[in-house]
């Protein structure tokens, strides 16, 4: 009688757990909720306007890339690249306005990007919280797929798709609600490549957190693999920038 008395409490025991477990699990808006408090809470990621962001971007090869990248709530997105060496090397911009997803192509002519590719590039470069920040009314779609190992520990999987049909799969450690990972795909001029860019050194801007180590490995298609490791040296919020610095070149230059 003991036996059965025991078995049944030993299985009264498990199915309390069990839903224990069930009712704590968490869902996708405790998760998101949980990220925003980790980066600063809300009211601080609002108060930033505007950002500037100055990188190194090592691509392996020998020739670092300078990049400087300016945001501007609600959606402008201005990217400077060139050589890292010479210092003071001019840069190539490429922006997005209320208007336009805009490229300066060789010889300095200005090209327009096409719907699609000007779709992605707003979801992506120009959004400025991060995609989780807002994701309903930005009218994407999260979904939670579980949990995930990856080196370090284990992320939260959380499956976006952005207004736009955008795709992309974000880690969230499980302890710190950071960004541990990014999967997805970037349309670049010589095609499609799927990516993998993971997220480290996050470090305080104006009490909100930002990574500063960033490492991307692109595959597919048909350029060989690219590994880059992004160096942040600097971060600052609220620089002043006028909605010109934004507005697509005449064309022609």
């Amino acid at each position: 009688m003991r036996r059965v008395i025991s078995g049944i409490a030993g299985l009264a025991a498990a199915a309390l757990v069990l839903a224990s477990s069930t009712v704590h699990a968490q869902t996708v808006d405790e998760i998101v909720a949980k990220h925003i408090a980790a980066r600063g809470g809300m009211d601080k990621l609002k108060a930033i306007q505007t950002l500037k962001i100055t990188r190194t971007v090592a691509t392996g090869i020998g020739n670092n890339v300078r990049v400087i990248i300016y945001k501007k709530r609600p959606g402008f997105y201005r990217g400077e690249q060139g050589p890292a060496q010479p210092a003071g090397a001019p840069l190539t911009p490429r922006g997005v306005n209320a208007d336009d997803a805009w490229d300066i192509a060789q010889g300095g002519k200005v090209t327009l990007r096409p719907d699609a590719l000007e779709a992605e590039t707003r979801d992506l470069d120009a959004d400025f919280d991060g995609l989780l920040v807002d994701w309903k009314a930005k009218g994407h779609t999260v979904t939670l797929a579980g949990k995930e190992a990856l080196t370090g520990g284990d992320a939260f999987k959380l499956q976006v798709k952005t207004k736009n049909g955008i795709e992309r799969t974000i880690y969230l450690d499980t302890t710190t609600y950071l960004d541990r990972r990014h999967t997805g795909y970037l349309t670049l001029p010589n095609g499609r490549r799927d990516v993998v860019i993971d997220f480290a050194n996050w470090q305080d801007v104006n009490g909100v957190k930002f990574p500063f180590d960033i490492t991307e490995d692109r595959t597919g298609g048909q350029a060989p693999v690219q590994s880059l490791v992004v160096y942040t040296e600097k971060i600052e919020a609220n620089v002043p920038m006028d909605d010109a610095m934004f507005a697509t070149p005449k064309m022609g230059g």
